[in-house]
């Protein structure tokens, strides 16, 4: 795998390809304890994340501090704007990420899988910015797929303190898709946070 230790404008980044991320960063509160190294069946969550995403794309980008998940490899990055949040750590992987498209996954969702990567691989084509699953209304941003093009504008959101992912995806060309757990083959926990030691 190709070192993904990539800086801003750097020439290995290129439209082929995907860069999949993970979200590592929060406050994990409710956990008590850094959620990102919290064992599930013996792996950490951020070593299953890294798992999950790797064969779905052509190299791994991690979103969080390089001092506390700087073990994993050269391709950890801090937020560029820390403390707002998931979509810092969005705008972040498209500052970074070796490819035009990126899969971003929080590093608390441990039950996607790979047919979701695939699903949405399919749904974010090139004339698209985003692709997001949404079940009933309710959106998954933290599992979903965007194109470098949405960091001008998220960036703006953040610069204007307007740092719901949500309202930054109002203002690209993205594309929701209904999927719901325990429906249509879906896995019944596939979008399901651990938040706390209760849900491991």
């Amino acid at each position: 795998m190709m070192d993904p230790f990539a800086q801003p404008n750097n020439p290995w980044q290129t439209g082929n390809g995907w860069t999949g991320v993970v979200l590592a960063g929060g406050r994990s509160s409710r956990m008590g304890r850094d959620k990102a190294m919290v064992e599930m069946d013996g792996r950490t969550l951020l070593d299953r994340a890294l798992d999950i995403l790797q064969p779905h794309v052509n190299d791994l980008l991690v979103v969080g501090d390089p001092e506390k998940y700087g073990h994993v490899g050269p391709f950890v990055f801090p937020d560029d704007v820390p403390g707002i949040g998931p979509l810092g750590g969005i705008s972040t992987a498209l500052h970074y990420a070796l490819h035009d498209r990126v899969i971003v996954l929080a590093v608390d969702m441990p039950h996607v899988n790979g047919s979701l990567f695939e699903r949405i691989k399919v749904g974010l084509t090139m004339e698209r910015d985003a692709f997001v699953p949404v079940c009933d209304g309710k959106m998954e941003p933290l599992v979903a797929g965007y194109h470098r093009r949405c960091r001008a504008t998220f960036e703006a959101c953040i610069a204007q303190g307007k740092w719901k992912v949500t309202d930054a995806l109002e203002k690209v060309n993205a594309t929701y898709a209904q999927i719901c757990p325990g429906e249509e083959g879906w896995p019944a926990d596939l979008f399901r946070n651990i938040n706390a030691p209760a849900d491991l």
